[in-house]
């Protein structure tokens, strides 16, 4: 949220399925956050949008976060799946020309991309980012959050 403020943007809706991480977006500067396991979520983003959603970047890529990001989409709309979390999205081929949508994968950005971000970075300053210490033998503890998905930021494992 740091990195599209700095670029200029000024509206982003965060989806998760987490209150706690819904919190945080919210605090980070998010115009709205949404439930994404609510049956409702796609149309929640269509009405605050005022049709559908420009952009989409779904740093999850489940089945349910695919559905949730595609379906928010308004005619011209970009879709960009990151995340690796696994799945499928079955769409009908015939809305993807009618509404002139695009769904885009994205791996890992470019020599160039990674220059025009250091330089951002430079100008603006790292965005803050929640950092938590914990003692290294609670890194088993640390790992089961972390794959639960329950971990916000980063946490930093310390010796005694």
């Amino acid at each position: 949220l740091a990195l599209h403020k700095a670029m200029g943007g000024h509206s982003a809706i965060v989806v998760d399925i987490d209150p706690v991480k819904r919190e945080a977006a919210k605090k980070a500067g998010a115009k709205a956050v949404v439930d994404g396991s609510a049956a409702n979520a796609s149309q929640q983003i269509i009405d605050m949008t005022n049709g559908g959603a420009w952009g989409v970047i779904d740093l999850v890529g489940s089945s349910q976060s695919a559905r949730v990001g595609y379906d928010s989409l308004i005619k011209g709309g970009k879709y960009v799946i990151v995340g690796l979390y696994g799945g499928d999205l079955t769409v009908s081929l015939p809305p993807i020309p009618m509404r002139a949508v695009t769904i885009q994968g994205s791996y890992v950005g470019s020599l160039p991309e990674m220059k025009e971000l250091i330089d951002l970075v430079r100008k603006t300053g790292l965005p803050p980012v929640p950092v938590a210490t914990r003692p290294l033998e609670d890194v088993n503890a640390v790992m089961d959050e972390l794959r639960a998905g329950k971990i916000i930021g980063r946490v930093v494992l310390t010796p005694n």
